[in-house]
């Protein structure tokens, strides 16, 4: 997407945009399930084998256009660690979805689900 000298975003051809849409996103899980993986990958179309551990949360914004809209995602990636359980409410508050990510093969990642969803 390219953005003109006024920072109206514009289409591939030039014409402009006709609606702007802004989502908040939050990713929730358990430490070392994939959540900065998979923003990673949405926002910058990158993956690392080894990802340093998020403290408190990482914000990253995504901008997608589709048809006539110009979709803006504010993507806020919680830590997982128990020390950072208390602020996630602060987080996920106001958005308008939430990504729930878990390792399907342990037990404690699946109760995480039950206990903080």
């Amino acid at each position: 997407m390219a953005t003109s000298r006024t920072g109206a975003a514009q289409r591939p051809n030039g014409a402009p945009q006709t609606k702007v849409c802004q989502f908040k996103l939050v990713l929730l899980g358990e430490s070392a399930v994939g959540k900065s993986s998979l923003v990673l990958r949405f926002v910058k179309g990158q993956f690392h084998e080894y990802q340093e551990s998020t403290i408190g949360a990482a914000f990253l914004t995504q901008t997608v256009c589709l048809d006539d809209t110009t979709v803006k995602f504010e993507i806020w990636d919680t830590a997982g660690q128990e020390r950072y359980h208390s602020l996630a409410p602060m987080y996920y508050r106001g958005a308008q979805a939430a990504i729930v990510v878990y390792d399907i093969t342990n037990q404690v990642n699946i109760y995480f689900l039950y206990v903080h969803t």
